[in-house]
């Protein structure tokens, strides 16, 4: 190992730490790091979109709102090299293993109360959501989902500017966008997967669409590099 340098990164995968050296010739940087994205989305008050049969109506008096607490919890290896065919430009390409998740945990609310959970009226027990079809139990009032993003090895390929590895100094920066294909999603509540691409509802539909979008996860990367040797 001729050169070694230890990088500090702030990218659309959240914060990394990363090492660097040549590999074969002067044209190619190998580079092996690690990647984490904690996100607290805080709650949000999600409208039930039907309630056809009045079920949620005759258990509580009145349709409560699913208050749901989104986390993504994103922790990734990454294996790439650089090519530098001249200058400081750069084409990247390898690969990220981990998984991507976002969970969704939540509870019925009584929107009129200051959204505290809402309590059953006496008799009755805690009803299904039909979401298409799709039913999403609500035990005790709470309903957890969990969306896991694709697969566990994820390709990338990117372009860029600047280095890993400082040629003449020792600090070095560089900038890169890219993308990463993670494959399709699932949808899952108590390990039973939920379908929403073949709904008929037009609000369901666009939320499959949308996350479809996620199976290409957009890169943007700043990293600031320091050669060690």
């Amino acid at each position: 190992m001729k050169h070694l340098s230890l990088g500090l990164r702030l990218s659309t995968l959240g914060i990394g730490v990363e090492a660097a050296t040549p590999l074969f010739e002067k044209h190619l940087t190998l580079r092996a790091g690690l990647n984490l994205l904690p996100v607290d989305a805080g709650y949000w008050n999600v409208t039930i979109p039907d309630d056809a049969e009045n079920h949620l109506y005759q258990a509580f008096g009145y349709v409560p709102k699913y208050r749901a607490r989104p986390k993504m919890d994103f922790m990734y290896g990454d294996l790439l090299v650089d090519y530098h065919p001249h200058g400081i430009f750069h084409l990247t390409a390898g690969f990220y293993i981990g998984e991507s998740a976002i969970s969704v945990k939540g509870y019925l609310a009584d929107w009129r109360n200051g959204n505290s959970q809402a309590v059953l009226k006496e008799g009755y027990k805690w009803p299904s959501i039909d979401l298409n079809g799709q039913l999403i139990e609500t035990t005790g009032g709470r309903a957890n989902v969990k969306l896991r993003l694709g697969y566990l090895v994820k390709p990338y390929l990117g372009l860029g500017v600047g280095r890993a590895l400082a040629k003449n100094k020792r600090l070095s920066f560089k900038f890169e966008l890219g993308a990463l294909y993670q494959g399709p999603y699932t949808l899952r509540q108590n390990g039973k997967k939920l379908d929403l691409a073949h709904s008929d509802d037009a609000d369901t539909r666009d939320i499959d669409r949308f996350l479809g979008y996620l199976c290409w996860w957009p890169m943007m990367n700043f990293q600031l590099s320091y050669r060690i040797f």
